[in-house]
């Protein structure tokens, strides 16, 4: 468990999942598996980036209707 030394006396292994442990005095789950993290932060990096683009096809969708709408009523 690197970089939890000092506190490796209240983590304690989660049974069937390797590199995640409860820390005994708050009860979370720590992941020491640094490949499975950064694995993590790329999906949500992905889905907030999918998620901007989303927002942003929607906001142009809506500046066409409404150019539509313009053409339309003259």
């Amino acid at each position: 468990m690197p970089g939890f030394k000092n506190h490796s006396s209240r983590l304690i292994p989660v049974e069937g999942h390797p590199g995640l442990y409860r820390d005994s005095t708050s009860n979370a789950i720590i992941n020491t598996n640094n490949k499975e993290i950064e694995k993590r932060r790329a999906a949500r990096a992905k889905i907030a980036a999918e998620k901007q683009e989303l927002e942003q096809l929607k906001s142009d969708v809506s500046e066409i209707k409404g150019l539509l709408k313009q053409l339309l009523e003259r």
